[in-house]
């Protein structure tokens, strides 16, 4: 039988216990790393950034922010257009382009006269006068005017009606003062209700062009 002395069994020992010892400190480092490895895609996975849940509220605020299409508004066209009436158009468009939308202008229309790039508003009055009115001292209405005759409570610009309209209603007609106001009472006083509009030009003082000017304004 083979005996080994006792220094050579103390060298195998102490090796096999070395081995042992690396051999267990190895496995537990690896552990430690793939642990580590999942914790680190685990806070990727929940991160805001990869889920988008902070980036959604972004986005979001994004995709809310952009705006819709503009509010419509009635505007009034009347004078030398080629169809003068009430048109809707956009809030954010111009004089030029409710003209358009009125047929264009006629051949006799006074086109410097006419504020073509300014803005328009809900319920204004374009109007479009005819070559030589200006100078002629027969149109004192601007070109381009707000109605000053509105609805109950505010509400929707509406006609006057000549035959039940007040002295003050009259007045708030353009081109329309105290004293002619004051004669188309009296006219309808003197003759009964009026069952025309052209009616008016029978009127000391309404001439063609103010009945155009008014054709659009007043009712019955």
């Amino acid at each position: 039988m083979l005996v080994l002395p006792k220094k050579r069994i103390l060298v195998y020992l102490m090796a096999g216990l070395v081995v042992a010892v690396v051999g267990t400190a190895g496995l537990l480092a690896g552990r430690g790393e793939e642990a580590g490895g999942q914790v680190v895609i685990s806070a990727i996975e929940q991160s805001p950034a990869s889920t988008g849940a902070g980036g959604q509220g972004a986005g979001g605020a994004a995709s809310t922010s952009t705006s819709g299409p503009p509010a419509l508004i009635y505007v009034q066209v009347g004078g030398a257009v080629r169809r003068p009436g009430v048109y809707q158009v956009p809030s954010d468009a111009r004089v030029f382009q409710v003209i358009q939308e009125a047929g264009g202008f006629t051949e006799d229309a006074d086109e410097e006269a006419v504020p073509l790039a300014s803005k328009l508003s809900d319920g204004c009055r374009v109007f479009v006068p005819r070559l030589g009115e200006a100078t002629e001292g027969t149109s004192s209405e601007p070109v381009l005017s707000v109605p000053i005759v509105g609805g109950a409570g505010g509400g929707e610009p509406r006609p006057v009606n000549l035959n039940t309209a007040t002295l003050e209603q009259l007045q708030s007609l353009p081109g329309i003062g105290p004293a002619l106001a004051q004669r188309i009472i009296t006219y309808r006083e003197e003759h009964g209700p009026f069952a025309s509009v052209d009616q008016l030009l029978e009127v000391p003082g309404i001439g063609q062009t103010k009945l155009e000017q008014l054709r659009l304004l007043v009712s019955l």
